[in-house]
């Protein structure tokens, strides 16, 4: 049996380096948006109050259980959410937050890619909000 000669063992080895570079770049570009802690993400959202918008992304049930005040909400998970998010104005800055920040990474991924600027993420969603002390509003029944 003939073994592979130098050039096709060069030619592999490439072919493999390639494919790990371009597969540790994918991986960095699905950070998301910017992480903030909590302390930033209200600071932040709360200067500019015209030019910020705080994003809730969740599920209507999970608003139900109580949100960041002042948040506009676009369901994720409902199907619709690129239709939704288009209809928003891109020169604003958006604060998204979902409940662990699952979400989040996928969805300030597809706002920067349908060309909105200015987008931030709340590290560890809701839950880290929560756990810090922070408050929630609920909506009257």
């Amino acid at each position: 049996m003939k073994t592979p000669s130098k050039h096709v063992k060069n030619t592999l080895m490439l072919l493999f380096l390639i494919i790990g570079i371009s597969m540790s770049q994918n991986a960095i570009a699905q950070e998301g948006a910017p992480k903030l802690s909590p302390d930033e993400f209200q600071v932040q959202a709360k200067k500019h109050k015209k030019k910020n918008v705080i994003l809730d992304i969740r599920t209507p049930e999970e608003v139900a259980e109580g949100y960041i005040e002042g948040a506009e909400f676009v369901d994720f998970l409902g199907g619709n959410f690129e239709t939704e998010i288009q209809k928003l104005n891109k020169k604003k800055t958006y604060y998204v937050y979902c409940r662990s920040a699952r979400r989040t990474i996928p969805a300030t991924e597809k706002m920067k890619e349908l060309g909105f600027k200015k987008v931030y993420m709340l590290e560890g969603g809701l839950n880290n909000w929560v756990e810090t002390g922070k408050p929630l509003t609920k909506s009257p029944k």
